[in-house]
């Protein structure tokens, strides 16, 4: 199976976007529904603007889960519209589009996260796994003051204050995605990609 995590965060997005309207175009063409098709374009631009502005963890435990969790709910909600399209009256289906669409970018962030805790994620990620970033987490876990660690730091300080500040938060403070994002009021893919860039140059420093 193809690894969505060797993906930039732009190359996923753009997947998602595209497969959401593949799956909005099919659900809609057989019965063909011109309203039904309207709607279910028009919430995907929806899903992504409210997603991207959401304090919540985005992409934490990796793009594979986040992909299949959004894939399913948005087959169920274009499910949702077909039948609401039958069963109630056109601005009610328009107003529940919309709110379950709301609903649903609050459910796939925190689905993800929810299952992690209970050890559930699709691929591979297990129980007490810290995913992408657990070899930097156990090497400062049983190395803390390691004189190559704190060296590493150093320079990390010195190339860039940010990415050492957000490096100290996740890493030597263990704040969670959420905190990180309350303490520095950043959109959540961005801090997801500044600690990307931190494990990375960590990792490469540490030469582990």
């Amino acid at each position: 199976m193809f690894d969505l995590d060797k993906l930039s965060y732009r190359a996923y997005g753009n997947l998602v976007m595209v497969v959401l309207f593949i799956i909005a175009v099919l659900f809609n063409l057989f019965p063909f529904s011109l309203i039904g098709l309207i709607l279910s374009i028009i919430q995907v631009p929806f899903y992504l603007i409210v997603r991207a502005n959401m304090k919540e963890p985005i992409h934490a435990y990796g793009l594979n889960n986040c992909f299949v969790v959004t894939l399913l709910f948005f087959i169920l909600l274009d499910i949702c519209i077909k039948g609401m399209l039958v069963l109630i009256d056109l601005p009610l289906v328009i107003v529940f589009t919309f709110v379950l669409t709301a609903l649903g970018c609050y459910a796939t962030s925190t689905l993800p996260n929810y299952m992690y805790d209970k050890g559930k994620l699709f691929f591979g990620y297990k129980k007490h796994s810290e995913s992408k970033y657990e070899k930097l987490i156990e090497y400062i876990k049983f190395n803390g003051i390691d004189s190559k660690l704190i060296e590493a730091e150093e320079r990390l300080k010195q190339v860039d204050t940010q990415m050492y500040l957000f490096y100290k938060r996740k890493f030597r403070e263990d704040k969670t995605f959420k905190e990180i994002v309350e303490e520095f009021d950043i959109d959540n893919p961005r801090i997801v990609e500044i600690l990307d860039k931190v494990y990375f140059y960590m990792i490469g420093a540490l030469k582990i």
